[in-house]
């Protein structure tokens, strides 16, 4: 390769590079926060669509630390959540066996396909938007175990089947 080549190869990884990063979703974790009334759900409902941009887009073993704060936060509005009620079946359990952190994310995509489809989302849809969350974490294959039941949703979503299974085993 000639250095011309060269050069303008290594500008374009650089100009790819930087694109990437300023592509990512940032968050921060929001601090003192008072889960009490409907309404203060509702004042973080963007918070929680960040989170779960956050948690999907970040590799699995960058921000440790925070990753676990960011899923803390998730968590404790999940469980009081006025307006979200996730569904959690045995089959998800065992399509994040061995990979249990990524029931973070699937409560976050699911919470955030609700708020961002409010009056349309559906118990089924919000979990079809939480599975194909957890499988782009999981195709990435940053610090996650080989699992066969997400295999086996891996290639029944390739094969255009998801909606078939979801609607057998999600409610």
């Amino acid at each position: 390769m000639t250095k011309g080549k060269t050069l303008a190869v290594g500008i374009l990884f650089l100009l790819i590079s930087i694109l990437t990063v300023q592509g990512q979703t940032t968050f921060e974790v929001p601090q003192n926060v008072e889960l009490k009334s409907r309404e203060d759900y509702a004042k973080y409902e963007n918070a929680i669509i960040d989170a779960a941009k956050w948690l999907e887009e970040t590799d699995l073993n960058k921000e440790i630390d925070k990753r676990q704060k960011v899923n803390a936060f998730v968590m404790r509005w999940v469980e009081g959540s006025p307006t979200v009620n996730i569904l959690i079946t045995e089959k998800l359990i065992k399509i994040c066996d061995k990979n249990t952190h990524l029931l973070g994310l699937y409560m976050a995509s699911y919470s955030r396909f609700f708020l961002e489809h409010k009056g349309t989302a559906t118990n089924l849809s919000a979990a079809k938007a939480g599975l194909l969350s957890i499988m782009i974490v999981y195709k990435k294959g940053i610090n996650v175990t080989v699992n066969k039941e997400m295999d086996n949703l891996i290639e029944l979503t390739n094969e255009n089947e998801l909606d078939e299974y979801i609607d057998d085993y999600f409610h």
